[in-house]
């Protein structure tokens, strides 16, 4: 210690290992700048969620006049950021004759802060309105200065989700989320509401008049879902069969279809959003058909036991 103050003691001693200490400073955040990657310079890795039970999910949301849906989107508080590609078909819009199909497409990004514009606090869900069509005030049901698509039924909704960078990281990784949906009138369609793959089918028998009360049913499959019940696992896809906010949808017979045939212990399933538990129905299996009474509109899948 003696010695270490004597040669300091003397200016030039002192003043050399300043300098020394700042070239070794320097030289470290030269060596940090160099091995520091940038995110925005790694390029992007594309992966495809095609379903991951843990994983996130859309449920979509009929507003009540048919011109717009509502995205939900949960267990995406780990991302950094949602973009969506809403692509469909329309019978042309309310400001022209609307002869043929024309091929729309909405394009849009989803907030990834939460209400206080933290960056660093993320929410796990996010709701979104997707309009059919465009308008020129913030008023998106007036008619006056809104043009709608005509006659929307079938469509697609991409997600592209991309993950938070982590150091060591080698590319940007998104994973793309692909829900296909069906929207319908329950009173035209006789209370018969069907997925875009005909392999969700709901029938109820009650009138048209308390049907066109509803206004508007639609249904998408889904890439995840809430959490399973213990001991099961799903078997084919999962559908959300959803309502305007405020509508109930009448008791029917619920059928899914697999593409094989179904094992003996396989059970409809639908999930009890207020007591966040699934409910396993008293299913019947004729094939590849399974069929069970339902109480109405919600989340439902085909359950099996684990192996």
């Amino acid at each position: 210690m003696n010695k270490l103050k004597k040669f300091l003691s003397n200016r030039v001693n002192l003043a050399l290992t300043v300098i020394l200490l700042l070239i070794l400073i320097g030289i470290g955040f030269a060596v940090n700048k160099f091995f520091t990657v940038n995110p925005a310079d790694l390029p992007t890795e594309e992966i495809d969620l095609s379903f991951n039970p843990e994983g996130p999910y859309a449920i979509l949301e009929p507003r009540r006049d048919g011109n717009a849906i509502y995205l939900n989107i949960f267990r995406v508080a780990a991302y950094e950021s949602i973009n969506y590609e809403l692509a469909y078909q329309s019978a042309g819009s309310t400001a022209d004759e609307g002869i043929g199909n024309v091929d729309r497409g909405v394009q849009g990004t989803i907030g990834a802060e939460d209400e206080q514009g933290s960056s660093t606090r993320k929410k796990s869900e996010y709701r979104q309105e997707i309009l059919f069509g465009t308008c020129s005030k913030s008023d998106t049901f007036a008619t006056a200065h809104c043009v709608f698509d005509k006659n929307v039924e079938n469509g697609i909704l991409v997600l592209n989700i991309k993950k938070k960078y982590e150091k060591g990281d080698k590319t940007n990784v998104v994973y793309k989320m692909v829900t296909a949906w069906h929207l319908q009138k329950p009173d035209v369609a006789l209370g018969q509401i069907s997925s875009s793959d005909n392999h969700f089918q709901y029938r109820t028998k009650v009138s048209e008049d308390e049907l066109s009360v509803i206004g508007f049913t639609i249904v998408n499959d889904l890439t995840g879902a809430p959490k399973m019940p213990q001991g099961k696992k799903t078997l084919g896809k999962i559908y959300a069969m959803n309502l305007p906010t405020a509508k109930t949808f009448p008791s029917g017979d619920l059928t899914i279809e697999l593409i094989d045939s179904a094992p003996a212990e396989a059970q409809i399933g639908r999930f009890n959003e207020p007591s966040n538990s699934w409910e396993l129905l008293e299913t019947k299996i004729e094939g590849s058909k399974l069929i069970a009474s339902v109480p109405g509109a919600g989340i439902f899948a085909v359950f099996v036991n684990q192996d």
